[in-house]
């Protein structure tokens, strides 16, 4: 069951959710405060409104009786509006009673130029007041304050319808976020599905990179390169698995065959000599065989490691002369080398040199040529081994370090040699390369020149 914890359509319906909240609340608190100020300024220039009809009353009335009368029929029709006026001598006008006038009264607004918010009464008002001259002498004090009530209550089921607004737009893109993400992962899941038909018989599956998305084209092509390898792979080993069983199965039948042989009827000494010295033979080739593909294994997998010690090619390359010189009985072996040193293991280096000698002695015709160069070339130690004969085919040469590889057919070998020189040659960070040129044929050994 799939653990909705870790899903990335929900964690990422959830972020378009959580940054429309947060999109939308500023965009909410902008409105909000642009509005206010709005109103705000609605109400400032109202009550600056107001003041100026005041003033302008004072200035042409002779007396204060008929400035309260003709203030008062200005003032008709004005829905909560509350204004007093104070002379020296105490309050002359209050509007539009003085009960409701009273708390405006008591507040004693400070006089400025702009107007600010009290509770008057239990109601919000905006409050402004002034100084002003009359006609019939002497300066009043006026404050006007205007109800915004009906402004507040605006602003509140504003920011409320708001909310909710806010509320429904994050679900809303949660919802189409979670939709646009799962359509998004629809190559992903694809991807899960092809993996999902893949085993060792159906290593042929590709997923179309023509129709990926550009941002898993990369992930996609990765996926078709490890099947790619996987499918290399596997053929190799599956060629790798009969070669061997091949290979194992030659002498293991000669070992049966003569011991159902020497079963048959009773047999001396000497001929159970003579078979146990065959048999001999055939576990010595069968151990050869497992050591060496017990190499090839550990080396496959990193797990060979060379002792790095400084190793002189060229009294390397004349003890394997004069060890194999015996196999040369009919063949002529020249050696050229030069005062060569490299950071190696002695006995690796010797088993793939000899590898190649032995390779070479082995496919060179009588009264044929072996010649064996040590020379340093590009900061590297380069050891070529070349034989006189039939060159290899050019369609054989990508096989030839392939294990279990006998191009004739007809050597007693286990075909692992070449392929143990290339895995030896590696481990100690160099190659090894065949070419072929007319009647002769060289391998060469390249490895990095001692310090």
């Amino acid at each position: 069951m799939a653990d909705w914890r870790h899903s990335i359509a929900l964690r990422l319906s959830l972020a378009f959710a959580l940054l429309a909240t947060v999109v939308f609340a500023a965009l909410g608190f902008y409105f909000s405060r642009a509005a206010d100020a709005h109103m705000a300024e609605l109400d400032a220039h109202d009550l600056f409104g107001k003041l100026a009809l005041i003033g302008h009353v004072g200035l042409h009335e002779k007396s204060a009786d008929a400035f309260n009368a003709r203030l008062g029929d200005a003032l008709i029709g004005e829905h909560g509006v509350i204004v007093t006026v104070d002379g020296k001598n105490g309050p002359l006008f209050k509007w539009p009673t003085p009960a409701l006038a009273e708390p405006l009264a008591a507040a004693r607004v400070a006089l400025g130029p702009s107007a600010v918010r009290l509770v008057l009464g239990g109601a919000e008002y905006r409050v402004i007041a002034a100084e002003m001259e009359t006609a019939w002498g002497g300066t009043v004090q006026v404050a006007v304050a205007r109800d915004i009530r009906h402004h507040t209550d605006f602003l509140d089921q504003l920011q409320h319808d708001f909310w909710l607004a806010i509320l429904a737009a994050a679900l809303l893109t949660a919802l189409v976020g979670a939709l646009l993400v799962r359509r998004g992962l629809r190559p992903v899941r694809s991807i899960a599905r092809a993996a999902g038909r893949i085993s060792a018989g159906q290593l042929a599956e590709r997923i179309a990179e023509q129709n990926a998305p550009p941002e898993l084209a990369e992930l996609v092509s990765a996926f078709n390169a490890m099947l790619s390898r996987l499918e290399e792979s596997f053929k190799r080993l599956s060629d790798f698995s009969a070669d061997l069983a091949h290979e194992l199965r030659t002498p293991i039948h000669s070992l049966r065959m003569q011991t159902e042989v020497s079963l048959s009827k009773a047999r001396d000494a000497d001929q159970y000599r003579e078979l146990l010295a065959s048999n001999l033979e055939a576990y010595e080739r069968l151990s050869r065989i497992i050591a060496d593909m017990l190499f090839l294994a550990k080396a496959d997998h990193g797990l060979v490691v060379p002792q790095r010690e400084s190793v002189a090619l060229k009294p390397l390359c004349e003890r394997l002369i004069e060890y194999y010189g015996l196999l040369a009985e009919n063949v002529d072996i020249k050696l050229l080398a030069a005062d060569v040193h490299v950071q190696g293991d002695l006995l690796m280096l010797e088993r793939a040199l000899g590898n190649l000698l032995v390779n070479a002695i082995h496919h060179t015709p009588e009264r044929g040529m072996v010649s064996i160069d040590v020379r340093e070339l590009n900061e590297e130690a380069v050891v070529t081994v070349a034989n006189s004969g039939p060159p290899i085919p050019p369609a054989a040469m990508e096989q030839i370090f392939d294990r279990f590889v006998r191009l004739d057919g007809k050597s007693e070998g286990s075909g692992l040699g070449l392929a143990i020189t290339r895995s030896i040659a590696m481990a100690h960070g160099g190659r090894v390369s065949v070419s072929a040129v007319n009647e002769r044929t060289e391998f060469a050994i390249a490895l990095p020149i001692s310090c």
